[in-house]
């Protein structure tokens, strides 16, 4: 960018321009104000006039201060655009800080909004996104070396929501509740696991038990059999359910003989018969065993 103009038009003058006598353009021209902000100065200088009037020019690199200067130039800008891409410190070691001493709004993204980043973005304190939410498109890790306590929707009140589009949830690896895992809606499945009880007193609870033959919709429950049989009304039920029978106690059969226990008709969806057949005669109930019976259904 040449500084000053050759009055004269000859090469008996400085040129003031870079390059040799030789090379220089026969004449330089004050650059208009759009020249100036898009930075298009070829040939051209910026008069003070123009300089003046500028609200603001902006520059994709600002000019040195002399011939073959490093130091940057103080510019009178407000603003610094660039339609290609746009690197920021990549080799040097110290922080970059964007925007952290003002007051108004940082907006990273493109024309729709969006921001897209490439990389990691680290918080040392705290990331938070007060309207909007935090979106990953792709796979996203939280805290996957990290010794400390990771927290998901721990201080809300709405819902904390896991899952791809259709619903499902993938763990892999170990998912552990410190409290209490509870589906409100739906099943705890393992599709190539087991359910492992691995410390004394662990147990399989039911929140609701049946206690007479009207179960609703109770999987488990007891019962005392009248004349060596009982119909148990559930829901529960499938045609296919196996069903546990365990005697709780003889109940007030007293000295008389007990029956075997088994499982008799099923209807889906409605109920179950439990049957305690003479010893002798696999057809004929034992009438006088009137004993306590569980019952457990495994769908």
């Amino acid at each position: 960018m040449g500084l000053f103009a050759n009055p004269l038009g000859h090469a008996g003058y400085p040129p003031g321009v870079t390059g040799t006598p030789t090379t220089q353009p026969a004449s330089i021209r004050a650059a208009t104000a759009a020249e100036a902000s898009a930075g298009t100065l070829t040939d051209c200088y910026i008069s003070p006039a123009t300089a003046d009037t500028a609200t603001a020019l902006d520059f994709a690199s600002p000019p040195v201060l002399g011939f073959g200067s490093t130091t940057p130039r103080p510019v009178h800008a407000t603003t610094l655009s660039a339609l290609g891409a746009v690197t920021l410190n990549v080799t040097g070691a110290a922080a970059t800080t964007i925007a952290t001493g003002g007051t108004g709004i940082l907006a990273l993204g493109n024309a729709t909004g969006n921001t897209a980043v490439t990389g990691s973005l680290t918080a040392s304190t705290g990331l938070v996104a007060t309207t909007g939410g935090i979106t990953a498109t792709g796979t996203s890790n939280i805290n996957t070396s990290g010794a400390g306590v990771t927290s998901i929707g721990t201080g809300g009140t709405g819902a904390t929501n896991i899952g791809n589009a259709t619903g499902n949830t993938a763990v892999t690896g170990s998912l552990t509740a410190s409290t209490t895992l509870t589906a409100t809606l739906g099943a705890i499945t393992a599709t190539n696991g087991n359910f492992v009880f691995g410390t004394a007193g662990n147990k399989t609870m039911y929140s609701s038990v049946a206690s007479t033959t009207t179960a609703g919709a109770n999987s488990a429950g007891k019962v005392t059999l009248v004349g060596g049989t009982a119909t148990i009304s559930t829901t529960a039920v499938t045609a296919s359910s196996l069903i546990r029978l365990t005697r709780q106690s003889v109940g007030a059969t007293g000295a008389n003989d007990l029956g075997i226990l088994s499982v008799g008709t099923i209807v889906a969806a409605t109920s179950f018969i439990i049957n305690a057949w003479t010893v002798t005669n696999a057809t004929a109930l034992q009438a006088d065993d009137v004993s306590e019976i569980f019952w457990e259904i495994v769908n």
